[in-house]
C-alpha cells in the first residue's frame, strides 16, 4: 500500500512540476499547412490539425505555411504556449478566416495535469530542432507540337497501258514535324515575396487574476457611472482581458447604454474573442445583445 502511495505521489509531483507544453493548431476552413517553429519546419507533410509537443519554451516565433501556395504565409511573433501564470499545458490556436484575411487565434488552454489524448485526426509529433529540407513540388507539364506543309515530300507516279487496260499507281508522302517536350518545375512552397506575408504581432495577453481582482476593486470604488467607465476603458486598453472578465466589469454598470458601450470598446482587447457570447449574459435586454452582435460583424472579426 505505500509503494502505492508513494508512487502517486511521484506521479503527481512530475505532472505538477512539468516543463513541457503542447501546441495545438488548427484550420477552421480545412486548409492544409506546415508549421514554422523558431525557422525550423515541424511537419514533414501539410495536415489540417496539428500538436506539437515536448515544447520547453515560452513562446516561438511561428510561420503557418499553406500548401495552396495561393495563400499567404501567416506569421506570428512570440507564440505563447503557456498560460498568463506561466503554467504549462495544452495551448490551442486556430486559423480563422476573416475579411482582414487568415489570423492565428487563440482558442483554448488547458492545464498539463488535464490534457487528454488528441483525437485520431490530429496529427502529434514531438518538437523537431533539426531542420527539414525546403518544402518542394514537381509540376511536369507535356506540350505536343506539330507542324504541316514544311517538310519532306515524296510523289511517285506509275502508268502501264496493256492490252487496253490503264493501271495507275500514285504515292503521296508527307514528312511533317511532330515534336513532344515535357518541361519539369520545381517549386519552393512559402518562397512568397515579403509583401504577401501577413505578420501578426506579438498581440495581448489576458490580465492576471491578481492584477484583475485589483482592476475590479478600483472601478467598484468609483461612485459615478462616467468614472467607472472611464477607469473601465483605461485598464481594457492597456491590459487584454478574457472574455469572462470583460463579462464582470460590464456587469458592474448600472445602465444598459454604458454596459454596450463598455463591451463595444472592449471587444477589440479580448484575448479570447471567440467566447465573447459570455459578455451577453450582463445584458438585461435581447434588443442590446443584437445591437452588440451587429457591431462585431461589422468589424469583420
Amino acid at each position: 500500500m505505500k509503494k502505492i502511495t508513494f508512487l502517486v505521489v511521484l506521479l503527481v509531483s512530475l505532472f505538477s512540476n512539468a516543463q513541457e507544453s503542447r501546441l495545438t493548431i488548427f484550420s477552421e476552413d480545412g486548409d492544409a499547412f506546415y508549421v514554422i517553429l523558431n525557422g525550423i519546419r515541424q511537419n514533414e507533410e501539410p495536415v489540417v490539425n496539428i500538436a506539437i509537443d515536448y515544447l520547453t519554451n515560452d513562446y516561438y516565433d511561428t510561420k503557418i505555411v499553406f500548401a495552396d501556395e495561393s495563400i499567404p504565409v501567416l506569421e506570428k511573433k512570440h507564440l505563447m504556449v503557456v498560460d498568463v501564470d506561466n503554467q504549462r499545458g495544452e495551448v490551442v490556436y486556430k486559423i480563422k478566416d476573416t475579411k482582414r484575411g487568415r489570423k492565428l487565434r487563440f482558442f483554448s488552454f488547458t492545464p498539463f495535469q488535464a490534457i487528454l489524448p488528441p483525437p485520431s485526426n490530429v496529427s502529434v509529433i514531438h518538437y523537431n530542432a533539426t531542420p527539414l529540407p525546403p518544402i518542394q513540388t514537381v509540376t511536369q507539364t507535356t506540350t505536343t507540337t506539330t507542324s504541316s506543309g514544311n517538310g519532306d515530300q515524296i510523289n511517285i507516279g506509275v502508268g502501264v497501258n496493256a492490252g487496253g487496260t490503264n493501271v495507275g499507281v500514285g504515292i503521296n508522302v508527307n514528312s511533317g514535324m511532330s515534336t513532344t517536350t515535357t518541361q519539369t518545375t520545381t517549386t519552393t512552397v512559402g518562397g512568397a515575396p515579403s509583401d504577401v506575408v501577413i505578420v501578426e504581432e506579438t498581440g495581448c495577453f489576458e490580465m492576471s487574476r491578481a492584477d484583475f481582482n485589483q482592476a475590479l476593486a478600483s472601478i467598484e470604488s468609483k461612485t459615478f457611472s462616467d468614472s467607472k467607465l472611464t477607469l473601465a476603458k483605461q485598464i481594457t486598453k492597456s491590459n487584454c482581458l478574457n472574455s469572462g472578465q470583460i463579462a464582470h466589469i460590464t456587469g458592474l454598470f448600472d445602465f444598459e447604454d454604458t454596459r454596450l458601450e463598455y463591451a463595444k470598446f472592449a471587444y477589440i482587447y479580448c484575448f479570447n474573442p471567440e467566447n465573447y457570447w459570455k459578455v451577453n449574459n450582463s445584458f438585461q435586454f435581447e434588443s442590446t445583445i443584437e445591437e452588440l452582435d451587429e457591431y462585431i460583424a461589422s468589424l469583420g472579426h
